[in-house]
């Protein structure tokens, strides 16, 4: 695909269509989503690896192909360049002779933490050139939003301003609201 082309997707499969210059190809797309489904994926009840939410995938993965698709050609070819490295080192990290998106959650979990862990520094700045900013994305908005205790909606509202009454606390509207009872 040329530098000037654009692609429609559906963002965080929210329905909404937007046209964007393209900076991951579809390749790398895929491997972005396979490391974002791994990084945050969890255990149910019985202990089972279960993925991440496939809107929350989706949701990191347009913005990572935003923010790279903004960038310089550098830098686009850089993430290619990586995403190529991440497909291959499962055979040398784990000893697993399969790509990475083709490794089973499990392993892909595994693969991640021996990233992490490993003592060769080129694996752990692999590991968080990827985890930084899709893990960004991921924590901006939803469920995993409210999990960190964020106490808004979305990192783009308001804050509600808190205002010392008599008694207790009250938000600024219903300081505003008692101030208006008074008078």
């Amino acid at each position: 695909m040329s530098d000037g082309a654009t692609t429609s997707r559906t963002a965080g499969g929210a329905g909404a269509r937007e046209s964007f210059r393209r900076g991951l190809s579809p390749r790398a797309e895929r491997v972005a989503y396979s490391l974002v489904e791994a990084l945050l994926a969890d255990e149910d009840e019985a202990g089972a690896l279960v993925p991440a939410p496939a809107a929350t995938c989706e949701r990191a993965v347009v913005w990572l192909t935003r923010a790279a698709g903004s960038s310089s050609v550098n830098v686009r070819g850089g993430f290619g360049l990586l995403t190529f490295v991440v497909q291959v080192l499962p055979l040398f990290v784990i000893g697993a002779p399969s790509r990475m998106t083709k490794l089973s959650l499990a392993d892909r979990v595994r693969f991640l933490s021996a990233l992490e862990t490993s003592r060769i520094g080129l694996f752990s700045m692999l590991f968080l050139a990827f985890k930084v900013p899709l893990a960004i994305a991921a924590f901006e908005e939803g469920d995993e939003l409210r999990s960190t205790g964020y106490d808004r909606p979305t990192t783009a509202s308001r804050r509600q301003l808190v205002w010392l009454s008599e008694p207790g606390l009250a938000t600024h509207e219903e300081a505003g609201a008692a101030e208006g009872a008074q008078a």
